[in-house]
């Protein structure tokens, strides 16, 4: 894939993980506290890596993954309990839900 394909699918990426926080108010809303807003976005955030890891060509897939297993020990980031383990509140999880990491 071109680098310039690759780009387009780390925006393609980037857009719906920044939407995330959009989601936030209308969660409060629904009278949702923040532990179950931080595992909802969490899972959202989750999801959205493992799809967008799937359409990412195998040879950077490959680089990602090592990165992310050297980092985290799961090839698709921390889990929630990790999270939580590391001393994360459920705000700043919420927060970073909709933070796109760097590559």
């Amino acid at each position: 894939m071109p680098v310039s394909k690759t780009h387009e699918l780390r925006a393609e990426y980037e857009r719906p993980v920044i939407g995330l926080g959009a989601r936030i108010q209308a969660l409060r809303a629904m009278g949702l506290d923040d532990e179950a807003i931080a595992r909802t976005l969490h899972a959202e955030r989750r999801a959205l890596t493992v799809r967008f890891k799937q359409e990412t060509p195998e040879y950077l897939r490959a680089v990602l993954h090592e990165r992310t297993m050297r980092r985290y020990g799961n090839p698709i980031g921390p889990t929630i309990e990790d999270l939580r383990r590391s001393g994360k509140s459920w705000s700043e999880i919420i927060e970073s839900a909709s933070r796109p990491g760097t590559l």
